[in-house]
Protein backbone atom coordinates (compact mmCIF):
# COMPACT_ATOMS: atom_id res chain seq x y z
CA UNK A 1 0.00 0.00 0.00
CA UNK A 2 2.82 2.41 0.89
CA UNK A 3 4.64 1.75 -2.37
CA UNK A 4 1.40 2.37 -4.28
CA UNK A 5 1.30 5.80 -2.66
CA UNK A 6 4.96 6.38 -3.58
CA UNK A 7 4.16 5.36 -7.17
CA UNK A 8 1.33 7.89 -7.19
CA UNK A 9 3.66 10.61 -5.82
CA UNK A 10 6.31 9.82 -8.41
CA UNK A 11 3.70 10.08 -11.18
CA UNK A 12 2.53 13.57 -10.21
CA UNK A 13 3.29 16.55 -12.41
CA UNK A 14 5.35 18.07 -9.61
CA UNK A 15 7.62 15.02 -9.26
CA UNK A 16 8.01 14.60 -13.00
CA UNK A 17 8.83 18.28 -13.37
CA UNK A 18 11.47 18.08 -10.65
CA UNK A 19 13.11 15.01 -12.16
CA UNK A 20 13.17 16.41 -15.65
CA UNK A 21 14.19 19.97 -14.83
CA UNK A 22 17.69 21.06 -15.72
CA UNK A 23 17.59 23.67 -12.94
CA UNK A 24 15.06 22.81 -10.20
CA UNK A 25 16.53 19.50 -9.03
CA UNK A 26 20.15 20.74 -8.83
CA UNK A 27 19.04 23.95 -7.08
CA UNK A 28 17.01 22.00 -4.54
CA UNK A 29 19.81 19.49 -4.01
CA UNK A 30 22.38 22.26 -3.59
CA UNK A 31 20.11 24.09 -1.15
CA UNK A 32 19.65 20.85 0.79
CA UNK A 33 23.40 20.35 1.11
CA UNK A 34 24.04 23.98 2.08
CA UNK A 35 21.25 23.94 4.69
CA UNK A 36 22.61 20.65 6.00
CA UNK A 37 26.06 22.18 6.34
CA UNK A 38 24.66 25.17 8.18
CA UNK A 39 22.28 23.43 10.56
CA UNK A 40 24.23 20.25 11.23
CA UNK A 41 27.51 22.14 11.44
CA UNK A 42 26.10 24.33 14.19
CA UNK A 43 24.50 21.40 16.00
CA UNK A 44 27.88 19.66 15.92
CA UNK A 45 29.47 22.76 17.48
CA UNK A 46 26.98 22.56 20.32
CA UNK A 47 27.66 18.83 20.72
CA UNK A 48 31.38 19.57 20.85
CA UNK A 49 30.71 22.18 23.55
CA UNK A 50 28.79 19.63 25.61
CA UNK A 51 31.81 17.33 25.28
CA UNK A 52 34.14 20.24 26.27
CA UNK A 53 36.02 19.88 22.97
CA UNK A 54 35.06 23.37 21.77
CA UNK A 55 34.38 26.66 23.56
CA UNK A 56 35.05 25.23 27.05
CA UNK A 57 35.00 28.71 28.59
CA UNK A 58 31.60 29.60 27.13
CA UNK A 59 28.42 28.85 29.09
CA UNK A 60 26.51 25.91 27.59
CA UNK A 61 23.23 27.82 27.55
CA UNK A 62 24.81 30.72 25.68
CA UNK A 63 26.30 28.46 23.02
CA UNK A 64 22.98 26.66 22.55
CA UNK A 65 20.99 29.86 22.17
CA UNK A 66 23.53 31.27 19.72
CA UNK A 67 23.70 28.22 17.46
CA UNK A 68 19.98 27.40 17.52
CA UNK A 69 19.05 30.85 16.18
CA UNK A 70 20.63 29.78 12.89
CA UNK A 71 20.50 25.98 13.10
CA UNK A 72 16.71 25.76 13.38
CA UNK A 73 15.93 27.83 10.25
CA UNK A 74 18.66 25.87 8.46
CA UNK A 75 17.07 22.63 9.60
CA UNK A 76 13.70 23.83 8.27
CA UNK A 77 15.22 24.51 4.83
CA UNK A 78 17.00 21.15 4.96
CA UNK A 79 13.72 19.38 5.82
CA UNK A 80 11.71 21.10 3.06
CA UNK A 81 14.35 20.53 0.39
CA UNK A 82 14.78 16.92 1.55
CA UNK A 83 11.05 16.35 1.09
CA UNK A 84 11.22 17.85 -2.38
CA UNK A 85 14.13 15.57 -3.29
CA UNK A 86 12.17 12.59 -1.99
CA UNK A 87 9.06 13.58 -3.98
CA UNK A 88 11.14 13.60 -7.18
CA UNK A 89 11.72 9.83 -6.93
CA UNK A 90 9.97 8.31 -3.93
CA UNK A 91 9.79 4.75 -5.28
CA UNK A 92 13.53 4.55 -5.87
CA UNK A 93 14.38 6.29 -2.62
CA UNK A 94 12.08 4.16 -0.45
CA UNK A 95 13.60 0.95 -1.82
CA UNK A 96 17.16 2.18 -1.29
CA UNK A 97 18.74 0.60 1.81
CA UNK A 98 20.87 3.71 2.45
CA UNK A 99 17.78 5.92 2.35
CA UNK A 100 16.11 3.57 4.82
CA UNK A 101 19.18 3.69 7.07
CA UNK A 102 19.26 7.49 6.80
CA UNK A 103 15.59 7.78 7.78
CA UNK A 104 16.03 5.37 10.71
CA UNK A 105 19.06 7.34 11.89
CA UNK A 106 17.09 10.61 11.63
CA UNK A 107 14.33 9.10 13.78
CA UNK A 108 16.94 8.03 16.33
CA UNK A 109 18.42 11.55 16.24
CA UNK A 110 14.96 12.95 16.92
CA UNK A 111 14.55 10.66 19.92
CA UNK A 112 18.04 11.62 21.12
CA UNK A 113 17.18 15.33 20.86
CA UNK A 114 13.85 14.78 22.60
CA UNK A 115 15.58 13.05 25.52
CA UNK A 116 17.97 16.01 25.76
CA UNK A 117 15.12 18.51 25.67
CA UNK A 118 13.06 16.72 28.30
CA UNK A 119 15.78 15.54 30.68
CA UNK A 120 18.71 17.94 30.37
CA UNK A 121 17.58 21.20 28.78
CA UNK A 122 15.52 22.37 31.79
CA UNK A 123 18.65 22.28 33.99
CA UNK A 124 21.12 23.55 31.38
CA UNK A 125 21.52 27.01 32.96
CA UNK A 126 22.78 25.34 36.15
CA UNK A 127 25.78 23.94 34.24
CA UNK A 128 26.98 27.41 33.29
CA UNK A 129 28.58 27.81 36.70
CA UNK A 130 29.50 24.13 37.12
CA UNK A 131 32.85 22.74 36.04
CA UNK A 132 31.33 19.97 33.93
CA UNK A 133 28.32 18.91 31.93
CA UNK A 134 26.32 15.91 33.25
CA UNK A 135 27.49 12.57 31.88
CA UNK A 136 24.08 11.87 30.31
CA UNK A 137 24.21 15.10 28.31
CA UNK A 138 27.72 14.21 27.13
CA UNK A 139 26.48 10.78 26.02
CA UNK A 140 23.65 12.43 24.08
CA UNK A 141 26.17 14.79 22.43
CA UNK A 142 28.38 11.85 21.45
CA UNK A 143 25.43 9.95 20.00
CA UNK A 144 24.41 13.06 18.09
CA UNK A 145 27.88 13.42 16.57
CA UNK A 146 28.00 9.80 15.44
CA UNK A 147 24.44 9.78 14.10
CA UNK A 148 24.88 13.01 12.11
CA UNK A 149 28.01 11.59 10.49
CA UNK A 150 25.99 8.48 9.59
CA UNK A 151 23.10 10.54 8.17
CA UNK A 152 25.50 12.45 5.94
CA UNK A 153 27.33 9.30 4.86
CA UNK A 154 24.08 7.43 4.10
CA UNK A 155 22.78 10.43 2.17
CA UNK A 156 25.89 10.65 0.00
CA UNK A 157 26.03 6.89 -0.67
CA UNK A 158 22.29 6.88 -1.43
CA UNK A 159 22.74 9.62 -4.03
CA UNK A 160 25.16 7.42 -5.98
CA UNK A 161 22.71 4.53 -6.05
CA UNK A 162 19.56 6.38 -7.21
Amino acid sequence: MLFEFFHYLQSTEFATGLRQSDYAFPLIEGSHIMALSLSVGLILLFDLRLLRLAFPGEPVSRVMHQVMKIALPGFTVMFITGLALFFAQPEKAARNRYFQAKMLTLVLLGINALVYQLKFYPKMAEWDSASSVPAGARVIAGISLVFWVLVIAFGRIMAYEL
